[in-house]
């Protein structure tokens, strides 16, 4: 039984590739239809070859998945080797050699229709079920035209043959069947899709997220920054409207991690960054620039606005305490330089002048905000 539960997970799981587990499926499907089929003919006394037939194709089935499982990238060529053969060999063979309307094999009919529609790739998919819908109205056609030759199909005949209710109710029942069958299917087809969909879609955020953020301080990182500068530059230019960036970087941040330890510096950190956003609005960013450094996006603002927004958050930051085991009076500040943008500055150069005014605010004695001109 434990052997059993593990093969079962192992084929069906759901840490399996979603094609995979279609394929898996539709060869288990046809094999065990296949043995069906098999059973059947032998039941009503089909002639040999068409038991022959049968068998050959149920005996193929496995081939086929062992091939598909180990060269992984034949699995879409034998699914669709495998629609093809349960449904314009097994399933017409099934009918045509002694079945008739009221074994259910009909029913199977619309079941492989809707096998090839959800589980063969693109256009093939709509090519393969237009194809055997045409074949199995040509199935139907050749049975109620020579009836002698193949089998009679009550469903032409019923009015003049006088069936029993019995036989309408077979009927009824085959109908039935197909409509749980196909709505189990699509139940189970698009359960899967929809599974797999939000896995694929979360992994994809959880990427992108990861590729834009700081993991530490969960500020935008460096990369976006710059993305997202050379878009605002663009909006600037074309609205005519100022932009402006502000950089921070903590004093003496190195003292106080060699002092306190790097838990303590991480923690300092996390709280400068939790000012710096709050103090954002719209679509202003803060970004980590490296370190200890941390940049404002700032657009819309002037110089002379952004000067004064980058001193109301440095004041914040000085009065704030930034973790209760610094001691009070000796509070964490910062340095910042700013810079706004010229005529044919890109967002390196902008940066850049930032970067150049934040070092004359160091060599000015720090904990203030520089907002000189630099030379492009």
């Amino acid at each position: 039984m434990y052997k059993l539960k593990r093969f079962i997970k192992n084929s069906f799981g759901a840490e399996l590739p979603i094609r995979q587990r279609f394929f898996i499926i539709i060869f288990a499907m046809g094999f065990l239809v296949g043995i069906a089929g098999v059973i059947a003919c032998m039941s009503l006394n089909s002639s040999h070859q068409a038991i022959m037939v049968s068998a050959i194709m149920t005996l193929a089935f496995p081939l086929f998945a062992y091939i598909g499982m180990r060269v992984k990238s034949k699995q879409d060529t034998l699914t669709s080797v495998a629609l093809v053969v349960v449904n314009f060999v097994i399933f017409p063979a099934l009918y045509l050699s002694g079945g008739n309307i009221f074994c259910g094999i009909p029913s199977y009919f619309c079941l492989g229709l809707a096998l090839t529609l959800f589980l063969a790739n693109g256009k093939s998919a709509y090519i393969l079920t237009t194809l055997e819908s045409f074949w199995y109205m040509f199935i139907y056609f050749v049975s109620w035209k020579w009836p002698n030759i193949c089998i009679d199909v009550p469903a032409f005949t019923m009015s003049e043959t006088g069936k029993s209710d019995f036989e309408f109710n077979a009927v009824s029942s085959n109908t039935l069947m197909v409509c749980v069958a196909l709505g189990l299917l699509a139940k189970i087809i698009f359960s899967l899709y929809q599974k797999e969909t939000k896995i694929v879609a979360d992994t994809i955020v959880e990427v992108k997220r990861q590729s834009i953020i700081d993991p530490l301080t969960g500020v935008y990182n460096r990369r976006f920054m710059y993305d997202y500068i050379e878009e605002q530059i663009e909006i600037a230019r074309k609205n005519n409207t100022p932009l402006s960036v502000a950089i921070f970087d903590i004093d003496f941040f190195k003292k106080l991690n060699d002092t306190y330890g790097h838990l303590l510096g991480d923690e300092v950190l996390k709280s400068l960054t939790s000012i710096l956003k709050s103090s954002c609005q719209g679509n202003e960013i803060v970004a980590r620039f490296g370190g200890e450094e941390f940049l404002v996006v700032l657009p819309g603002y002037s110089v002379e606005e952004a000067l004064a927004h980058a001193e109301e958050i440095r004041k914040c930051i000085e009065q704030s305490q930034l973790s209760p085991t610094l001691p009070e009076d000796k509070p964490v500040t910062v340095s910042g330089g700013v810079a706004t943008l010229t005529p044919n500055m890109d967002d390196e150069a902008l940066v850049d002048n930032a970067d150049k005014n934040l070092y004359k605010a160091k060599e000015s004695g720090r904990n203030r905000i520089v907002a000189e001109e630099v030379a492009e």
